[in-house]
């Protein structure tokens, strides 16, 4: 198994996922979303008749970007997942084809241990996938009467993922969810495919699922986003989410040596909107006097059809709104505006806005601004 024991039994069905951790900075609740996995779906009871009404009521009157109104994040992992999967559904009735879902699949003390690999993040992120696609295969489910095709980045990656899940690459780790791999599809394993799993840029062509009803894509560099947008390209109707990619940090890497060119943000991934997107950062000020340094976090959150929330952690477990926006902000204005809820003395404001620096946005911010990007939907 690629999570350890400790971590697998930390997951309880009930207990709460954004449960703070004592220290200076303290961890926001929001943070220590993975506390524990998600209980089988056996173990949950299906959603009421009602429920599933309303949502499908809600998806066909969604209005996009709305700053009018807004959820604060969930208590519980299992409200998170259902959050997902709703947003999903009413992005997919509104016509979006290319989405993302991103939050922290574990919390910030085991990310930041030494000793997790990046195969215990990704089986986190199976788990949650997992249960993600059951929702999305429910009745009012954009995958409801079809399959899942839960994608991996190639066919070693496809056959670890299989092993973490305990089934047969053969195998349905679930009913109607199908493993499948960008390169090599389902096809069996070949002693090539070693050499094509070191060398992923370029590795194979890209194989789409005939049978899919939705793509969920899982545990993927960015050596593999041209892939990705190569699978979008062959189906262009079946609705594919990015999953837990951090899509943010594999977008600081193109156009680097051996890595694919930025065209790749501005010709595709401009097109992929955050559906759920939740992004916890913790800062410090330095101060002139004491306590000298001022911790403080806080998390850019969206669900859609809501806006944009710049959300600053007033501890034990609440947030207070900052501003709703209607498109994302760049993360130096997500910090500005965090720093500037502080309200601290005037001259101590004045020495932080200073420390901020003229340019607050990364390259791939601008593109929007600077007419390269094909799409403003990753923003909206």
């Amino acid at each position: 198994m690629l999570l350890s024991s400790a971590i697998l039994l930390a997951w309880a069905p009930q207990a709460p996922i954004f449960a703070p951790t004592p220290g200076a900075l303290r961890t926001s609740r929001l943070v220590v979303a993975s506390e524990m996995a998600i209980p089988a779906d056996d173990a949950m009871p299906p959603p009421a008749p009602e429920a599933v009404a309303e949502t499908a009521a809600t998806a066909t009157a969604a209005t996009p970007n709305d700053a009018t109104t807004t959820t604060m994040p969930p208590d519980s992992f299992r409200d998170l997942i259902d959050q997902v999967a709703q947003s999903i559904n009413e992005a997919v009735a509104n016509g979006q084809y290319l989405m993302e879902v991103e939050f922290p699949p574990l919390p910030v003390s085991k990310l930041e241990d030494s000793a997790l690999s990046s195969y215990d993040i990704t089986g986190a992120n199976l788990q949650l996938a997992l249960e993600l696609s059951k929702r999305l295969l429910r009745p009012g489910g954009v995958a409801n009467g079809g399959e899942v095709a839960l994608t991996l980045p190639d066919i070693p990656e496809r056959r670890r993922a299989a092993e973490f899940l305990g089934v047969r690459d053969d195998q349905e780790p679930a009913e109607s969810v199908r493993m499948w791999s960008l390169t090599g599809g389902g096809s069996e394993p070949q002693i090539t495919d070693f050499f094509a799993g070191i060398f992923k840029q370029g590795a194979g062509a890209v194989t789409a699922a005939p049978w899919s009803s939705l793509n969920l894509i899982v545990g993927v560099s960015c050596q593999e986003l041209p892939a990705i947008r190569e699978l979008a390209r062959l189906q262009p109707t079946v609705p594919l989410v990015c999953f837990n990619l951090k899509l943010d940090t594999l977008r600081g890497d193109l156009g680097l040596p051996a890595f694919p060119p930025k065209a790749v943000h501005h010709e595709f991934l401009s097109k992929v909107m955050p559906v759920y997107y939740m992004r916890p950062r913790a800062y410090s000020l330095s101060l002139s006097r004491p306590p000298f340094l001022l911790s403080y976090q806080g998390v850019l959150f969206r669900r859609y059809p809501e806006g944009y929330q710049t959300l600053l952690d007033r501890g034990n477990g609440k947030y207070r709104a900052v501003k709703v926006e209607s498109l994302r902000p760049a993360l130096g204005t997500f910090k500005a505006q965090l720093t500037e809820a502080l309200k601290v003395s005037d001259d101590t404001a004045q020495s932080a806005l200073s420390q901020t620096g003229f340019k607050q946005s990364t390259w791939w911010e601008d593109g929007s601004d600077e007419g390269l990007d094909v799409s403003k939907d990753w923003r909206l």
